[in-house]
């Protein structure tokens, strides 16, 4: 699988006008040895001209003019970045893993093309701004090494089965007939370092109010986001309706193009996303059915009814056998509905057959004189948008391994003895 190298690749800007705040501006490069220490990680040293300087570049790439708050956050942001870094380092150094000089001036000289720039463009940049080019060198050899480790430790162990392929499929074929939206996130993940969820808050409220100034939301997402979708600068893709998370889904049907939502907490951190586009979807989902009716006439016939039902449904009952199988039931009869086309059935009838597996008799649905069921003999979908099978397989393989690498860090950093002065 391949990912990203640079995930705080970012369009850089000609200018940044820094607040007085910063009254550090442009240090000399030669003034770093007066720097004291910062923050000690196992037996590394992270000093504050390390710390300054990755501030600096945070504002640089980002486009971000911080005030008193926002540069308080960057500061926790860089010295957690840093103590991130100096981890997957020391990682590196268990494994006897180097990364070659020449490999990370590849990947610098790629970020500086992405940006239309030559590297001695990017590095003058840089330098004009008081930022050092070994800032992002040192972020680059990190993140190579650290990819290398958790795609060497974890890439051959992830084995996606037939059957999560096959259930991802059916979700996103269910929801082939809604809406599609094109999503940016960024998720601030609710740390004690930034005070819990109130802290979470305060930094999507953050991000919000930068956006609006005129940021860039992949700079941001780039250098805030705690998700995975970070090295992408924030981009989700196109996503249908009810595909992402349920505290996303509610708000995303409200939201105008080109808008940023209000913070969003979920468990664990909050997110705040922008809706870059919005379409119909070009797609919809064509069931084949069969329906089993049973007709009665009093309250108590149609409750055993449901109960039979049930109890069908229970069984290894199948489309070939439902006839047969259904006998058994007093007053039950089967209908061939042939293939429905999502768009032609109703919002409730719909919610029953995306919820309804295929092969699978669904609940059951009290009618007019009887109770019924569906059964849901096949599904496919007409028109395109739905991945294949080894695009599927990818997806959850990236997204297995990014789950990974986010639960190896958070254990060596548990194990790590890190002090900030």
């Amino acid at each position: 699988m391949a990912h990203s190298p640079v995930k705080f690749a970012a369009r850089l800007l000609s200018a940044i006008a820094l607040p007085a705040a910063l009254v550090f501006a442009a240090p000399s490069v030669t003034a770093q040895d007066s720097y004291g220490i910062a923050a000690t990680v196992n037996d590394d040293v992270i000093t504050t001209w390390d710390l300054q300087q990755r501030v600096f570049f945070m504002v640089l790439s980002s486009g971000v003019k911080p005030d008193e708050d926002s540069f308080r956050r960057m500061q926790i942001q860089a010295l957690r970045g840093l103590v991130d870094e100096r981890l997957q380092m020391q990682e590196a150094e268990k494994f006897d893993l180097e990364i070659a000089p020449e490999e990370v001036d590849q990947s610098l000289v790629r970020l500086a093309q992405g940006n239309n720039l030559s590297l001695e463009d990017l590095a003058g940049r840089m330098s004009q701004a008081g930022v050092s080019l070994d800032t992002l060198r040192d972020q680059v050899r990190a993140e190579l090494a650290w990819q290398r480790i958790v795609n060497g430790r974890f890439g051959r162990r992830i084995r996606v089965s037939d059957t999560q392929i096959d259930e991802t499929i059916r979700r996103l074929s269910a929801n082939a007939g809604k809406p599609s939206y094109l999503v940016s996130e960024i998720y601030i993940e609710a740390t004690e370092d930034i005070g819990g969820m109130d802290g979470a808050m305060e930094g999507a409220r953050a991000m919000i109010i930068q956006f609006n100034k005129g940021a860039p939301f992949t700079a941001l997402a780039r250098q805030f986001s705690s998700a995975a979708s970070s090295a992408k600068g924030g981009d989700v893709g196109w996503t249908r309706e009810g595909e992402l998370r349920a505290e996303i889904n509610a708000v995303l049907p409200t939201m105008e193009k080109g808008k940023i939502s209000d913070p969003i907490p979920v468990p664990g951190g909050v997110y705040v996303v922008v809706l870059r586009d919005k379409r119909q979807s070009e797609s919809e989902s064509v069931y084949k059915i069969k329906q089993v009716r049973v007709a009665t006439d009093n309250d108590a016939a149609k409750g055993a009814a449901e109960t039979a039902i049930r109890s069908l449904a229970t069984t290894s009952v199948t489309c070939d056998s439902l006839d047969d199988s259904a006998d058994a039931i007093d007053g039950a009869s089967v209908v061939d509905m042939g293939e429905v086309k999502s768009s032609a059935v109703g919002g409730p009838v719909l919610k029953i057959l995306e919820e309804t597996e295929v092969g699978s008799l669904s609940d059951p649905i009290s009618a007019p004189n009887g109770v019924m069921a569906l059964m849901v003999c096949d599904l496919k979908v007409q028109g395109a948008g739905i991945p294949t099978r080894d695009e599927v397989e990818d997806r959850i393989t990236e997204q297995q391994i990014a789950q990974s690498s986010k639960r190896y860090l958070r254990d060596i950093r548990r194990g790590a003895t890190i002090e900030s002065r």
